[in-house]
């Protein structure tokens, strides 16, 4: 149970829910009460409740709003997350993929501060040098502009690489800066990684742009965090941009089990995908 009033979780969890689908309870309270105290801190309140008590007074802020949405989200990260999805990416999907003459699209709908389409990046380079060549557009998205403002930089601290990133990787698709009043480098994305790839902030509730359709679609660690309508609608949203046939591929700890009869799941070593069926779809 959260130690803040159960007030205080209603008020910003149903905000949060309203506008991201993301649901906090009392089970997982204490993650938004985290959250909530570097809101606090961050606008120069002594705690969560002189916050709160201020916000009942005059109203919430749009720039709070935002952060409050904004540090809702999970953006746990690192590259070649769950290795065993690039595995099934690299071996099975791209080299089984449709003709070197044709554009094989990637999304990448909870994209964080850009770790996961880097690494497909870098498997899709690595398998160019084998000769599998394979023309390609990857839309990237996510709901946090702060996050989305790294991934466009591509800039990661060390801890950041060192986390799923291999030695020869790191030397060959970043170079080495350093950022004013820093005396740690940093490490940047080289230009080769970002040809054919758009970043765009996208909450996955809220209409999408016209865009698709996709030959495979990431999604991982989103669906989670969100009640069982959420859930379906999202699914079937994705559902309707997948080409006949593409992927979904969701995290972990997720699955399609009784929120979806459009897939079958199939298994690749350890990783478990999900291939939309043939079938005509119905708009969501």
């Amino acid at each position: 149970m959260a130690s803040f009033p159960s007030e205080i979780l209603k008020y910003f969890s149903s905000l949060i829910e309203k506008e991201t689908a993301i649901q906090y309870t009392s089970t997982n309270g204490h993650l938004l009460e985290n959250r909530l105290r570097d809101v606090a801190k961050t606008w120069g309140y002594a705690d969560i409740e002189a916050f709160w008590k201020e916000v009942q007074t005059r109203g919430l802020r749009s720039v709070e709003r935002d952060m409050v949405l904004d540090l809702a989200t999970n953006n746990e990260t690192s590259f070649f997350r769950d290795p065993e999805v690039f595995d099934f990416f690299r071996n099975e999907f791209i080299p089984k993929s449709t003709s070197a003459n044709s554009i094989v699209k990637i999304w990448c709908a909870a994209t964080s501060t850009g770790q996961e389409p880097y690494s497909l990046m870098m498997t899709l380079a690595q398998l160019k040098d084998l000769g599998i060549v394979r023309n390609y557009d990857l839309l990237a998205t996510d709901f946090s502009d702060r996050v989305l403002k790294q991934a466009q930089a591509g800039i990661y601290s060390q801890l950041e690489v060192h986390r799923g990133l291999p030695a020869p990787m790191l030397v060959r698709f970043f170079d080495q800066v350093m950022e004013s009043g820093s005396t740690l480098p940093k490490f940047k994305a080289k230009a080769d990684l970002f040809r054919n790839v758009t970043f765009r902030r996208q909450n996955l509730i809220e209409p999408w742009a016209n865009q698709g359709p996709f030959d495979i679609i990431f999604c991982r660690n989103v669906l989670i965090y969100q009640d069982v309508e959420s859930k379906k609608r999202v699914i079937a949203r994705l559902a309707s941009v997948l080409v006949p046939g593409g992927y979904l591929v969701l995290g972990g700890a997720e699955s399609l089990l009784g929120l979806s009869a459009d897939f079958d799941m199939q298994i690749y070593g350890k990783a478990c995908v999900y291939k939309l069926k043939s079938q005509l779809k119905t708009s969501p």
